[in-house]
């Protein structure tokens, strides 16, 4: 059985939507309870559900690169081009509560269905737009984007890797995608907030490129307050960075404040640290990090014959926050993502290992009222056009 909190039960989700921003943005409201109907294009639907990796049959599969975000949905196929379901379009539009789309910018238009006719003929929708650059035009309105493009344009590349002579990096996932179909949802949330009041909807205009300058607000920040560009390597602001166990592992740390370095020091055992004048102020210890802080940290693990577990647990307890930088393995066998049930079973017995258990996979990671969402299953291609393309009546499209 899938458990959903229900708080948007009742609530109709149309979506026009591919590959990440949209349907991320989709399946967060279908795991809090509304009906997600995504329309896909008849025959090839989704560009994702032929993504590697798959497990099934070779014409009967299920890819892992589309599961993640399209559970608990519906899916019906429609072309916009075809008067016939064009119509069906409409019918779907006048029982909706929100319209998603994540096509082109302008390819709803050129069916008809601008925003201003959208407005006009369903004032309680609330519609929402996630495209690379924004539909309200500027001089890079009309460009494609994929996450690593806006990835680089937002200036997240020119702030990974390990130094500013070393080549720009990516954030190993589609961080600009999902981060868009969060702030999407969001926007999507507000809107029907709004609608309670006023009874009207509205447009949300969900730009990633915005969403993607928006999440570098510190660098911006520092930038407009000093004038400085931060680059890939030290960051001259704050002393953080990542020192080596004995056993060979990493742990993250950060010492923002002159409280957590004497407990750093505390935990070291190193009282002559914490009057050394090159480490008397946070600016002085952020340009120290690598010189000074990282060796001491490293010489106290591996003088000590500390293990990642053991160093951080000796962090916590003098109060400093450290962090084991764990693998995708510790993450999947974590037994605090365990306990509060964050991997949930993917209801697809295609999807499954070898000894027949089902795939698990991350959940909405919300919980309401003690309740986590347990994700339904991922439909087929068009699995639900007879339940919800009724046939239009005689002479309907004269």
């Amino acid at each position: 059985m899938t458990e959903i909190p229900g708080l948007l039960e009742g609530i109709r989700v149309l979506s026009l939507e591919q590959y990440i921003a949209g349907p991320y943005c989709t399946s967060i409201l279908a795991d809090a309870g509304a009906e997600v109907i995504k329309i896909e294009r008849p025959g090839t639907g989704d560009p994702r559900r032929s993504y590697e990796p798959r497990k099934g049959a070779a014409e009967d599969y299920i890819s892992g690169g589309f599961a993640s975000y399209n559970r608990g949905k519906k899916s019906i196929t429609l072309d916009l081009g075809s008067p016939n379901d064009k119509e069906h379009f409409s019918r779907l539009l006048a029982t909706a509560d929100v319209l998603v789309s994540n096509v082109r910018p302008g390819a709803l238009a050129r069916q008809g269905w601008d925003t201003a006719t959208l407005r006009e003929q369903f004032p309680r929708l609330v519609i929402c737009e996630i495209t690379g650059f924004g539909v309200s035009g500027g001089p890079y309105a009309k460009w494609p984007a994929f996450d690593s493009v806006i990835q680089a344009m937002s200036g997240l590349s020119s702030l990974i890797g390990p130094s500013a002579d070393a080549p720009p990096g990516l954030a190993p996932m589609s961080t600009m995608d999902l981060l868009a179909g969060i702030w999407g949802a969001l926007g999507i949330m507000a809107g029907l907030a709004g609608r309670a009041n006023s009874g009207q909807g509205c447009h949300v205009d969900t730009a990633m490129y915005d969403v993607g300058a928006a999440l570098l607000e510190r660098p911006l920040t520092l930038h407009e307050f000093t004038g400085a560009v931060a680059t890939r390597g030290a960051d001259d602001f704050s002393p953080v960075g990542a020192f080596r166990a004995a056993d060979g592992g990493w742990i993250s740390i950060v010492i923002p404040t002159d409280e957590m370095w004497m407990r750093c020091c505390t935990a070291m055992e190193r009282p002559d640290l914490a009057t050394l004048p090159d480490l008397d102020t946070v600016l002085k210890r952020a340009r120290n990090m690598k010189t000074l802080i990282i060796p001491a940290l490293e010489e106290w693990a591996n003088g000590s014959n500390l293990s990642r577990e053991d160093a951080t647990a000796k962090l916590r307890e003098a109060g400093q926050p450290a962090g084991a930088v764990q693998t995708i393995q510790d993450v999947r066998n974590c037994p605090q993502l365990e306990h509060r049930n964050l991997f949930t079973p993917l209801e697809d017995t295609r999807a499954a290992h070898q000894d027949g258990s089902l795939l698990l996979l991350p959940r909405t990671p919300l919980v309401f009222n003690g309740k986590a969402a347990r994700p339904g299953p991922v439909p087929d291609l068009g699995q639900h056009n007879s339940e919800l393309l009724q046939p239009l009546p005689e002479g309907s499209l004269t």
